[in-house]
């Protein structure tokens, strides 16, 4: 139960909802539509009531004539009967009076028991009506003419008595034909009685079904015209509401306009200037009353302006008085809309140019003007300053109403700032696409141009506009500022193209010289090697220790010479050289390296079970960690040495560790030996290039890893080197 009476508040609360957002328009009408519905239906049902009434009142009148015209046939057969019988006892005339009646107007009774048996009856029921109509005029004639048959015969025979036989067989044939038309007819009438009662009985309901509807309707208007007068009460403090609104609204948007940093104008359903803000009014240099109730023109350079038809009339019907002028004589001089430079020097150079195309074509545009009789106004963009052709009709000499009018036309386009009057429209307007940005040159009130931005709004609110306006000067520079950094730019984009380039043919180079170098450098070693070899062989058994000691000195760096050159060329290779990136397991690595490394029988190297997949440069890590592990092995001090591998996961990057328990490096000399050919004993005394460690630490951080150690003299040595993931 109280969740019904949840669901209905619900549904209550949705319903006012939705009436709420209708529209005030749509509201009124639905209000309004309530009780007009109700009328409506109660005349409807007052309209159907009458009709079906009408109906049914026809019926029972038909019935009812159906009951009287029966009741006259039967009383006429009746009437008809008692006279004949009358007569015939008294043989007097006046007795068949009632018998002649019955003739004359037993016709019309059937005629209209036929007429009103037929009303409103089926097609079927219509077929057993006739019958009962054609049954019924059978018994009457029947009937009429027994009586006819036995007024005859007592008419030519007025001597037999009325108790004859024959007499007294045609009224007792006549007595039964009777009754059986009074049986006929009481049928017939009690069938006509039940249709009449059911007829009443229908009118009956239907005049209290009426009367239902018509009470219901009048409630239902009373209650909907109570509705609909709290409906428009509601509605008219809603609209009240709205009311108020709309005036706070209109503060609040003089307020915001009256303080936003940008330029705002608000245009009336005119298009002419409603709202001047103070920001406007620093922009511009004009008070608010001063441009109210003009068009957004006024606030435009002339050149954004077009041509007036009175300017371009005047200029058709200029005439000469001495010669003719031509179109191709007359130079335009309107004024270019400036523009923003890319750079001062730039601008200074666009401006100097400018300058001389402007004084070189004014010079030719004077001498044109100054050689014919005409008088011509040259007005510059900013109406400052004007100039007349030499003319032999002077200013004083114009007419004095149209000096008066072209006086005070420039006199109100100086004051103003702008080159029209107020009956110019909005041409402005017609260029702005609602809701899109549209650059244009502005004029202040002083007459000094810059470029601003003007955007109107797509929204328009009791037919008025707002127009945002900004000064976009700074934005120009800062622009072609940016031009002339994106070119720069570009321009570097290329040299570093170029120098990139220059760099991949240098690096060829240098790899095929290196190359090169090494071959060409380790050939003679060899040579001296074997030379060495050859020597002692041939020589076996003659040379004294010393030197065969010598010789295999010689061998010796020999070899060092080629291990220095080898890890020369390894060491110019990292980094130039690129590896594919795969899947490596380092499990597989480290067995691969300790393999190629091959430590003797004595040493123990502890690798860990649960070492990572990467998805990485094969080659560069097999190297870093045959280079560690190798370099731990050669320069243990014990031939039972322990090498221990580790790792540590740091999110975006592992944390590898190679430790030994060798002789450990002093830290005064933990940087000295990532340089090239930096040793920590004499090679004389442990063969070695210096080589390794530097190489190690160029793929790692070639690779963005980063390598360090951590050892004590005479405790072992730990390298740790990152490796992205």
């Amino acid at each position: 139960m109280r969740r019904g009476k949840e669901q209905v508040s619900e549904l209550n609360r949705q319903v006012f909802i939705n009436w709420s957002r209708l529209p005030v328009a749509y509201r009124g009408a639905a209000i309004a539509a309530i009780p007009a519905t109700c009328l409506a239906i109660a005349l409807g049902s007052w309209i159907w009531s009458m009709n079906t009434l009408g109906g049914i009142r026809r019926q029972i009148e038909a019935t009812r004539d159906v009951i009287t015209a029966t009741d006259n046939v039967l009383i006429d057969l009746l009437n008809a009967e008692t006279g004949v019988r009358g007569y015939g006892i008294t043989r007097d005339t006046s007795y068949l009076a009632p018998y002649k009646r019955a003739k004359a107007s037993l016709d019309d009774s059937l005629a209209r028991l036929e007429a009103s048996y037929q009303y409103g009856v089926s097609e079927a029921e219509r077929d057993r009506r006739n019958a009962d109509v054609a049954q019924m005029e059978q018994l009457v004639d029947r009937s009429m003419g027994l009586l006819d048959d036995t007024v005859n015969t007592l008419t030519t025979q007025p001597s037999v008595p009325i108790t004859a036989p024959s007499f007294v067989g045609l009224l007792d044939e006549g007595k039964k034909t009777v009754d059986q038309a009074r049986e006929f007819v009481s049928q017939l009438q009690q069938r006509e009685q039940l249709r009449l009662n059911a007829y009443t009985i229908e009118r009956s309901r239907l005049l209290n079904t009426t009367s239902s509807i018509i009470g219901l309707t009048a409630g239902l208007s009373l209650m909907a015209s109570t509705a609909a007068v709290y409906l428009f009460r509601q509605l008219d403090r809603e609209l009240q509401s709205r009311e108020q609104l709309l005036k706070e609204s209109r503060l609040l948007l003089q307020a915001i306009v009256g303080n936003v940093v940008d330029g705002v104008v608000t245009l009336d359903e005119h298009d002419e200037i409603e709202i001047f803000n103070t920001a406007a009014e620093q922009l511009f240099g004009y008070q608010a009353h001063e441009v109210e109730g003009r068009p957004l023109d006024v606030l435009l350079a002339p050149q954004e302006l077009p041509v007036s038809e009175a300017t371009r009339s005047e200029a058709a019907i200029s005439q000469t008085t001495s010669s003719e002028v031509t179109s191709s004589e007359v130079t335009s001089l309107a004024a270019a809309p400036p523009k923003a430079a890319n750079s001062e020097a730039d601008s200074s150079e666009a401006a100097n140019s400018e300058s001389e195309a402007a004084n070189s074509e004014e010079a030719v545009d004077l001498e044109t003007l100054d050689s014919t009789s005409a008088g011509f106004v040259v007005i510059d963009p900013e109406f400052s300053s004007s100039e007349a052709g030499e003319s032999d009709v002077t200013e004083s000499e114009v007419s004095g109403s149209e000096a008066a009018e072209s006086e005070a036309a420039r006199s109100e386009a100086i004051g103003v700032g702008v080159a029209g009057s107020d009956g110019m429209g909005n041409h402005a307007l017609a260029r702005i696409q609602p809701g899109q940005p549209h650059q244009v040159i502005g004029q202040r009130r002083d007459g000094s141009q810059f470029p601003l931005e003007i955007s109107l709004s797509e929204i328009q609110f009791e037919d008025r506009r707002i127009a945002i306006i900004r000064d976009i000067t700074q934005f120009l520079e800062t622009e072609a500022k940016l031009k002339a950094r994106a070119d720069e730019l570009d321009r570097l984009t290329r040299d570093l193209a170029e120098t990139n380039e220059m760099l991949e043919d240098r690096n060829r180079e240098l790899e095929q010289f290196a190359y090169v170098a090494s071959h060409d450098l380790k050939a003679p070693l060899r040579a001296i090697a074997n030379l060495s070899e050859w020597i002692e062989e041939d020589l076996s058994g003659q040379l004294p220790p010393e030197n065969q000691q010598q010789l295999h000195l010689l061998r010796g760096r020999v070899h060092r010479m080629e291990a220095l050159i080898n890890g020369l060329l390894e060491y110019s290779r990292v980094g130039r050289v690129e590896s594919p990136v795969e899947r490596v397991s380092l499990s597989v690595l480290l067995d691969e390296v300790i393999d190629s490394i091959d430590p003797p029988d004595t040493f123990t190297i502890t690798i860990p079970p649960d070492l990572p997949t990467l998805i990485t440069k094969r080659l560069p890590l097999r190297q870093v960690f045959a280079n560690l592990i190798s370099n731990a092995v050669k320069h243990h001090d014990r031939p039972d040495g322990q090498v221990r591998i580790g790792v540590k996961d740091l999110g975006d990057r592992y944390e590898f560790s190679v430790a030994d328990d060798g002789p450990g490096i002093a830290p005064e000399y933990h940087r000295k030996i990532f340089m090239i050919f930096q040793t920590l004993q004499a090679r004389d005394v442990k063969e070695s290039t210096g080589v390794g460690l530097s190489i190690v630490k160029r793929i790692v951080e070639t690779e963005g890893g980063t390598i360090h150690l951590d050892s004590e003299e005479g405790a072992g040595t730990t390298f740790y080197f990152t490796w992205n993931k």
